[in-house]
């Protein structure tokens, strides 16, 4: 009995200096090394060469940036899942932060993983979050989550091997309206609230695919019984300002209270210190009202904001068109202009 054990404890023992030890660095063999017993494998292979045009992408997720503390619940968590590029010479990689849209309800973490990783592919770290939603909590726990978000990547930077001097934001539908409502409001002390406050929350380029900016006209210009349906008490927009009519709550549409509508609004916090914006809308977007990111556009060029605004022909609401590279292409070069020149 003790032999077995002296001899477990010796293997383990070994196992944990070879681990340690550096691996000897030796030329790979020769392909004709084994002569003529691997001939015929020589004469039928073909050598490719491969030219390195995009980096190997690691992810990571679940990674817990925030906690929610509850009386009767444990805490919720929120996290960020992160693509992260290997650059030459392991350069930190530039930040881009991804808000998912969601109806303002349940995000599905695992959408949009197909423009995600094209945009990873292009040399940026593309970091997803997850904030609180409706009914669970109404505006605005969202941008102070997302904006904690912000600070704790630059909090972590050197952990992830990210180059946080400039942060760009990005999202669709209502993650386009978070997006949105980080780039226009740097600076706004109200929202950033929680840990790492030593640490700017601070957007320098923005991207918004078809989010609402003006909450209490998502529906406008798509007919009387479609923009009588968003003065519903019923809708997220509603729910996300006034929350749901439960007890001392008696909620709310989302024009009953114009002051806490324009308050969770974009629009309302356009001025001359917003980032760079690229908007895009589809034309066939029967969701969001293409007014949305029309006034979205001409408030921040009346404010002197760089922006450039691009109608998608034929493009619906989160339609095969955003999936396209001639839409990401025009993305990653916005990024890369904004974020790494």
């Amino acid at each position: 009995m003790k032999k077995t054990l002296w001899k477990g404890f010796f293997a383990l023992a070994l196992s944990a200096v070879l681990a340690a030890a550096p691996m000897m660095a030796t030329a790979a063999a020769p392909i004709d090394a084994a002569g003529e017993e691997v001939a015929a494998a020589n004469e039928d292979a073909v050598v490719i060469a491969i030219e390195k045009t995009v980096p190997r992408v690691d992810y990571i997720s679940g990674v817990v940036y925030k906690q929610i503390p509850s009386l009767t619940n444990p805490p919720t968590k929120l996290v960020l899942n992160m693509l992260l590029p290997k650059l030459a010479d392991n350069a930190p990689a530039p930040v881009i932060m991804f808000v998912k849209g969601s109806g303002f309800t349940a995000m599905n973490l695992d959408g949009f993983m197909q423009q995600r990783m094209y945009i990873a592919e292009a040399g940026f770290a593309v970091i997803e979050v997850e904030t609180r939603v409706v009914p669970q909590a109404t505006f605005p726990a969202q941008l102070i989550d997302l904006k904690a978000a912000i600070r704790y990547v630059r909090a972590h930077a050197e952990e992830f091997n990210l180059n946080v001097e400039k942060i760009g934001i990005w999202g669709d539908s209502s993650g386009g309206w978070a997006a949105t409502m980080a780039g226009t409001t740097n600076g706004v002390e109200e929202f950033d609230q929680g840990e790492n406050l030593e640490f700017s929350s601070d957007i320098a380029a923005c991207v918004d695919f078809y989010g609402p900016t003006d909450l209490q006209t998502i529906g406008k210009g798509q007919g009387e019984a479609i923009e009588a349906g968003h003065d519903s008490a019923s809708t997220t927009e509603a729910m996300l300002v006034n929350g749901t009519a439960f007890g001392p709550n008696p909620g709310g549409s989302i024009n009953s209270d114009p002051e806490k509508a324009q308050a969770a609004s974009p629009t309302h916090y356009v001025d001359e210190n917003d980032p760079p914006f690229l908007i895009f809308h589809g034309l066939n977007d029967n969701l969001v009202s293409i007014y949305e990111s029309q006034i979205l556009y001409v408030k921040l060029k009346e404010a002197g904001v760089p922006a450039q605004l691009y109608y998608v022909e034929d493009g619906t609401h989160g339609g095969i068109d955003f999936y396209q590279p001639q839409v990401l292409d025009l993305v990653v070069d916005f990024f890369k202009a904004n974020l790494c020149e």
